[in-house]
């Protein structure tokens, strides 16, 4: 009994083996192993006491893109946040990255406007949890690149405008 069983066992993987030799072969998978670098530069919050002279982020918005045209072409807008005790400053930047070799990019701030920096106001805050503060700034930057003023601006040229607490491109 033990035999038959031995016997159809090696059958079995006789017949298996066969039909694996049939198949056509394919080419041999290649593995890299390595690792990419991609440099960012970093802005550095405002100074204490900065007191932005806009009252919403419309206006500050629509201030860029009126006044502090960028010298170059930018690909890449970014809105960030800096908090603070019961503070949020927003900062504007552009940047541009550049391919240094197949393993390494570098992303150079290029746009800097002098209004880089804008306070939310206490009474736009007061009384919201972190989250609200920022479903309400989501809901306010969509709103100016939904208006003419953004479609109009260098702001609709680039390929990204992101919010920097989702990573949300907002343009186009």
């Amino acid at each position: 009994m033990r035999n038959s069983i031995y016997i159809l066992t090696i059958t079995t993987l006789f017949i298996f083996t066969g039909c694996n030799f049939n198949k056509k072969m394919t080419e041999p998978t290649q593995q890299f192993h390595g690792s990419f670098t991609v440099e960012h530069e970093d802005i550095e919050p405002p100074m204490p006491g900065f007191k932005s002279q806009f009252k919403t982020i419309n206006e500050w918005l629509i201030y860029l893109s009126e006044n502090e045209k960028p010298s170059k072409k930018i690909n890449n807008y970014n809105i960030g946040v800096f908090e603070g005790q019961d503070e949020y400053t927003l900062c504007l930047t552009g940047a541009n990255t550049y391919e240094i070799s197949d393993t390494y990019e570098q992303v150079r701030i290029e746009y800097l406007p002098k209004e880089t920096y804008f306070n939310l106001p206490i009474d736009m805050h007061k009384g919201l949890t972190r989250t609200q503060v920022f479903e309400y700034l989501n809901n306010q930057i969509e709103e100016f690149v939904e208006s003419d003023q953004f479609k109009n601006s260098f702001f609709n040229d680039a390929k990204f405008l992101k919010t920097e607490w989702n990573g949300k491109n907002l343009s186009n």
